[in-house]
C-alpha cells in the first residue's frame, strides 16, 4: 500500500507507455515553444473560485467512498488539458491495482485532523490540516519510516468531496519511495511537462 497521498496521484506520474496518438516528447517543445494567455485582471482565477466556495471543515467530516479520479489542470495553457487527459486512464488503472477501487475504498475524515484510507487489503492513518479560508489542505504522514507531504484544495460540488492533490507534490513522494524511476525517459518528460504547466491536480471524488 502506498502513501495516502501517492495513493491518490499515481494517476498522472506513474510510467506509462505513451499512445500513438500523443507524444510527451513533442507536446513538451511545443508547450516551451507556445505562450500561455492571461486572464483578464478581473475575471476570477479557479483558486478564487475555490475560496469563495470553500467548504466548512464540519462538511467535511465522516466516511466518504470512493467514486472516482481525474486530472484537474486550473492554469490557462491551452496545450494542457489535451496532454494530460492523455495519460489520465493509466494512472487510474495504477490506482485499481492498490484496490483503490468504488466500492471498496473508503476516507475518513475527523475532527482532530485524523485521515483514514481503507482499500481491501490495507488501513492506512495520516493527518490534514484545512483552512477554510480558502479551501487549502495539507496531507502528511509517514509510511515505511518514511514521511510524507502533500498540498492541496478541497471543494464539494453536488454532494460529493473532491480532494485536490498537487501532482508534482506525489511526484515527488514516487521518487523518493523509488529514485530508479528518476531516470526513466517518461517520467523524466512528465516531470518537465508538470514543470512547465503548473497548477497540475490529482482529483480524487468521495460520496457518502
Amino acid at each position: 500500500m502506498m502513501t495516502i497521498a501517492v495513493a491518490f496521484a499515481t494517476m498522472a506520474i506513474a510510467p506509462v507507455e505513451v499512445s500513438a496518438q500523443f507524444d510527451l516528447g513533442k507536446a513538451l517543445g511545443q508547450l516551451l515553444g507556445g505562450s500561455a494567455t492571461t486572464p483578464a485582471d478581473d475575471v476570477p482565477t479557479p483558486y478564487d473560485r475555490l475560496r469563495e466556495n470553500a467548504p466548512a471543515k464540519s462538511k467535511l467530516m465522516g466516511t466518504w467512498q470512493y467514486k472516482g479520479a481525474t486530472i484537474e489542470y486550473l492554469g490557462d495553457n491551452p496545450l494542457a488539458d489535451a496532454a494530460l487527459k492523455s495519460v489520465e486512464g493509466y494512472g487510474i488503472a495504477e490506482l485499481k491495482k492498490l484496490g483503490v477501487i468504488e466500492g471498496c475504498c473508503s476516507l475518513t475524515l475527523r475532527r482532530n485532523g485524523l485521515a483514514v484510507v481503507a482499500t481491501r487489503d490495507a488501513l492506512q492513518e495520516g493527518t490534514y490540516t484545512y483552512d477554510e479560508s480558502d479551501a487549502s489542505v495539507v496531507i502528511k504522514g509517514t509510511y515505511d519510516g518514511t514521511s510524507y507531504r502533500a498540498d492541496g484544495y478541497v471543494k464539494i460540488v453536488g454532494g460529493r468531496l473532491i480532494v485536490m492533490v498537487d501532482a508534482m507534490d506525489v511526484l515527488k513522494e514516487i521518487l523518493k519511495a523509488s529514485p530508479e524511476l528518476a531516470t526513466d525517459q517518461t517520467v523524466i518528460t512528465t516531470k518537465a511537462l508538470l514543470e512547465s504547466f503548473g497548477d497540475v491536480y490529482i482529483s480524487v471524488m468521495w460520496v457518502r
